[in-house]
């Protein structure tokens, strides 16, 4: 005889993280698709299969849901860049790798980092949060450019927040050529680049 396994019933606090999830993944896909303006509460909550007053459970409005979600991407990025290690040459790679993401993912996730600046250029509650996230991504690349270059036994040629600025802007620039002319930007092109502004010399096997 055997039994059948017990369900687990969520707890309230699970099941309205779960609800809080599911429309951030909503919101994460629409806004991608048809912009922060474009996307209504109504648009996010049908994708998500809830009703307007659980958005209002989780969310104050359209923009703190943004924040959350301009929060919980630069909270990925963090994992990634806590997860680079190694030589110059393996950071450079590593930082390629995170770049290649295959296209369909590429684009949804550039064109959702687009939607970030518009609106942080807009709305001044979003820039401030775009930019508290977004320092702490420079600190947490210059602290790994630092390490990088202090086991090099070499100076840094600029502030470690300056070069970490760089890294990013040149992420955010090839990615945006990549989406009008994939052609223009071949793979490993962003990680040799890195490599090549950062120590002068190519990357090595």
């Amino acid at each position: 005889m055997t039994t059948s396994p017990v369900r687990t019933r969520l707890t309230r606090e699970e099941s309205r993280l779960q609800t809080r999830a599911a429309l951030l993944d909503a919101a994460k896909t629409l806004f991608a698709r048809q912009g922060f303006e474009g996307t209504s509460v109504e648009h996010i909550t049908e994708a998500a299969g809830y009703s307007r007053g659980a958005f209002y459970s989780n969310f104050e409005d359209k923009q703190v849901l943004l924040i959350a979600l301009i929060e919980r991407c630069f909270e990925d990025d963090l994992a990634g860049v806590a997860q680079l290690n190694g030589s110059m040459t393996a950071v450079s790679a590593g930082f390629q790798q995170a770049a290649d993401l295959e296209d369909t993912r590429h684009r949804e996730a550039h064109l959702l980092k687009m939607e970030f600046w518009m609106c942080a250029l807009r709305y001044p509650a979003v820039r401030e949060a775009y930019e508290r996230h977004h320092s702490r991504l420079r600190t947490a690349i210059g602290t790994l450019i630092e390490a990088q270059f202090a086991a090099m036994h070499r100076s840094l040629p600029a502030p470690a927040d300056q070069l970490a600025a760089v890294v990013v802007a040149l992420r955010n620039g090839l990615d945006t050529q990549k989406l009008i002319n994939g052609a223009a930007i071949p793979n490993g092109l962003y990680g040799l680049t890195l490599h090549l502004l950062l120590t002068g010399q190519a990357p090595t096997e």
